[in-house]
């Protein structure tokens, strides 16, 4: 059995079924999870930079102090939907706090924008939830948060006496500046709550900030890391150990991501180098990974080496055409010009290979990032024209 947050010590999950979603599709699986802690427990978070925020991530971000866990729901984003969303949105709070009889509990939604919560079906969800906690191990509570997904996403890694495990749902509407999709994340180690969210804050920047699928920010996006306290203490000096554990999860987590973007064949790992800056690498990066040309080049299996360059420059970070040198693998196919390759080796590689290398190295200083995303196919465009059907 895959590990997950179920599997850190401190943590209980269970999941029901409200049917929460309007659909002409049959959905069976679990969309109500409920993630509680033995004791009250620090927490750390990052949520969307949108400017318009799901009424969940309005209600968690006002929350202060330790927590008893969280209460989640997938087939509804519970998004712009006024003051009634806020109040439906703290109700799914109080009803797990009063069904489990434990304190505070944050809260998240994912699904179709602008639809009011249908809170009979989310009550009876969370209450088949709260009487299976202690059930639902490895895969179970990803599967409860999954919408366009088409596997559940989990990680979890060993430390020195310490683990740390998580989960994350997300296909479509991947492209954060602060947080992304939804991921639960735990640890047993015990972290004092500015460690914790410095620790938060430094891994996400390289993993879920470090990934798009579509380009388009939600509404909902969240990242919580709680920490339970029944292992290790972590100070300053073991933070570093804690740091890498962590990312070992988050890293994991945000590649799964991109690998199930919808519709998505392939994953493109764009590496920048030789930038003067870590911000121009990343904004060099990040541009590239956005690019439909790219994309769609991608998903042909087409070394258009041109569409990459001409990204690149489209950031307007301070490249020198004539220093580029651009790999696709092993492949050299610029060079300040064209270099001498053969396309059908080039084109071989990628169809051969579920992650395509893309490495850009601008030949300026020493700083670099790394960026993933996907290829962009006919599916991506039929599942989202479907997506509320």
């Amino acid at each position: 059995m895959k590990k997950g947050i179920a599997e850190v010590p401190g943590i209980e999950c269970g999941v029901g079924f409200g049917g929460i979603k309007e659909t002409k599709k049959e959905i069976k699986r679990p969309d109500l999870l409920v993630i509680t802690t033995r004791e009250p427990s620090e927490f750390a978070a990052v949520f969307t930079t949108n400017e318009v925020k799901a009424a969940p991530v309005k209600v968690s971000m006002e929350v202060k102090g330790k927590i008893s866990g969280i209460v989640a729901n997938s087939g509804n984003a519970n998004a712009c939907t006024g003051e009634e969303g806020i109040k439906d949105a703290l109700q799914m709070c109080s009803l797990t706090s009063q069904l489990t009889g434990k304190g505070r509990f944050l809260v998240a939604s994912t699904g179709v924008i602008g639809v009011p919560l249908p809170m009979e079906k989310v009550r009876k969800g969370i209450t088949e939830a709260v009487k299976n906690l202690g059930k639902a191990k490895g895969e179970e509570p990803a599967r409860a948060i999954m919408t366009t997904d088409t596997f559940p996403k989990l990680a979890f890694c060993e430390g020195s006496r310490f683990v740390v495990g998580g989960i994350a749902k997300g296909a479509g509407m991947i492209d954060p500046s602060m947080a992304t999709m939804l991921s639960f994340i735990a640890t047993d180690a015990k972290v004092e709550k500015e460690l914790l969210e410095r620790a938060l804050r430094e891994v996400n920047e390289t993993t879920f900030n470090a990934i798009t699928v579509d380009g388009d920010m939600s509404t909902n996006d969240c990242v919580i890391l709680i920490s339970t306290g029944l292992g290790r203490e972590i100070r300053e000096e073991s933070y570093q150990e804690f740091k890498e554990v962590l990312k070992e999860v988050m890293s994991s987590l945000a590649y799964q991501i991109v690998k199930d973007g919808e519709g998505a064949t392939k994953v493109a790992r764009i590496r920048i180098r030789g930038a003067r800056s870590r911000e121009q690498a990343r904004e060099i990066a990040r541009k590239i990974a956005l690019s439909p040309l790219v994309k769609t080049a991608l998903f042909g299996c087409d070394p258009n080496w041109g569409r990459i360059i001409a990204a690149a420059g489209a950031a307007r970070k301070g490249i020198v055409e004539e220093k580029l040198e651009l790999y696709i693998g092993n492949f050299l196919l610029f060079k300040g010009k064209k270099a001498d390759f053969k396309e059908e080796e080039v084109s071989l590689y990628m169809r051969n290979s579920k992650e395509i290398e893309i490495t850009l190295n601008l030949n300026l200083g020493k700083e670099e990032f790394t960026y993933l995303t996907c290829d962009l196919t006919y599916d991506y465009v039929r599942i989202n024209a479907e997506y509320r059907t």
